[in-house]
């Protein structure tokens, strides 16, 4: 029986280091490249060790994570949707402090004009010659 062993490489170039992580180059080189050695491959490579990697993300989801275990109200909100004592749909609009108001358009068009508008659009084109 013929099988064949994936071997993960020790060493992890700083191009693939991002997607081994599973995360944009630019969250890697923020979040992770900070906290971890780099070191020379060759005469312009940069590479990284794998084990360090993992560690890194092992430590950033032991810090991370959220005990699923606890009580829904003992953990932070996640979005404005859980804050406070109303749903999201009750709390008012910056937009509109004064809630719901009818009223009319203050600019208003007349059917001519708007027969016009239709015509410029829609009519022949006048001819460039």
């Amino acid at each position: 029986m013929n099988a064949e062993i994936a071997l993960l490489p020790r060493f992890i170039r700083a191009k693939q280091a991002p997607a081994y992580l599973g995360m944009c180059r630019a969250v890697f080189d923020a979040e992770v490249r900070p906290h971890v050695h780099e070191f020379p491959i060759g005469e312009r490579g940069v590479g990284f060790d794998r084990q360090e990697l993992d560690d890194w993300a092992s430590a950033y989801v032991e810090a991370k994570s959220i005990d699923k275990k606890r009580a829904p109200e003992q953990q932070s909100p996640r979005s404005e949707r859980q804050q406070g004592d109303k749903p999201w749909r009750e709390n008012r609009s910056q937009a509109s402090p004064k809630g719901k108001v009818s009223g009319i358009s203050t600019r208003r068009s007349t059917e001519n004009a708007f027969m016009k508008a239709l015509e410029l659009v829609t009519g022949k084109k006048p001819s460039a010659t």
